[in-house]
């Protein structure tokens, strides 16, 4: 069966880009945490769309869970893999709770690098697509996140990279990243538990969008030719070529 892969599905971003890619009909792999969560979409996305959803629970962020969901990938055909699971913290370096840090680098850094390599080794000559949800805290440094923002530097660059060695190697494969602003979902409560900092504060209600506005701009960073998808200041959406610089190795 060709599917859609989405992590972090159950809720926010990612339960959003479950339904925008199902209205378009595309059948999916939803997978996080909670199993009841990812039950209720599954039928709901079911009840309304002709499509098939597939939930396989897995906690990312645990040592060896990626490999593990990646085998049980073997079983479809992967058109796209969306990597949206990830979360965020607020507070000083000096103030940030160690192992919170710890679990959002396994999260954020590690399981968003092993899936994305195991899919480029499978499907980098099949017109397939990553798409790797990044931050603007990719492109800026924010003070009360840190550790957060580095995570999200991670993302894009390493995405870009990724894009940059498959257009010059002639693979098929896409690889793209989105950067999205405050989006309307559980990331600035979940950023705020055992923060220094309340994150409801840091930002004024005109700074966000909804998580249904962002999963159709994902989606249109999908359908497009372009590399990077930006979330501006005025909540639009900016589709641009790779930002990091880039050099070849000589030959």
């Amino acid at each position: 069966m060709k599917a859609v892969l989405i992590t972090g599905a159950s809720s926010g971003i990612g339960k959003a880009l479950s339904y925008q890619f199902a209205a378009e009909g595309h059948n999916l792999v939803i997978t996080a945490r909670r199993q009841d969560e990812l039950d209720k979409i599954k039928q709901d996305i079911e009840s309304r769309y002709s499509v098939k959803v597939i939930v396989k629970v897995s906690d990312l962020a645990v040592d060896g869970a990626a490999d593990r969901l990646y085998e049980k990938l073997r079983a479809f055909d992967i058109e796209a893999m969306i990597n949206n699971a990830g979360f965020g913290d607020f507070a000083m370096p000096w103030e940030m709770d160690l192992a919170k840090a710890q679990t959002m680098v396994d999260l954020n850094v590690r399981a968003l690098t092993t899936l994305p390599l195991h899919y480029a080794r499978d499907y980098s000559d099949s017109e397939a697509t990553l798409l790797n949800v990044s931050s603007i805290g990719g492109y800026t440094q924010f003070d009360v996140a840190v550790t957060y923002w580095v995570t999200k530097f991670y993302v894009a660059s390493f995405t870009e990279g990724l894009a940059q060695s498959l257009a010059d190697q002639s693979k098929s494969m896409r690889a793209k990243v989105l950067a999205p602003g405050p989006t309307e979902s559980e990331f600035v409560t979940h950023s705020s538990e055992k923060g220094a900092i309340d994150g409801d504060d840091l930002f004024p209600e005109s700074a966000f969008i909804t998580a249904e506005q962002l999963a159709q701009y994902a989606y249109q960073l999908f359908e497009s030719d372009q590399v990077v998808g930006i979330i501006n200041g005025e909540n639009h959406l900016e589709l641009k070529e790779p930002i990091y610089p880039y050099a070849q190795v000589p030959h």
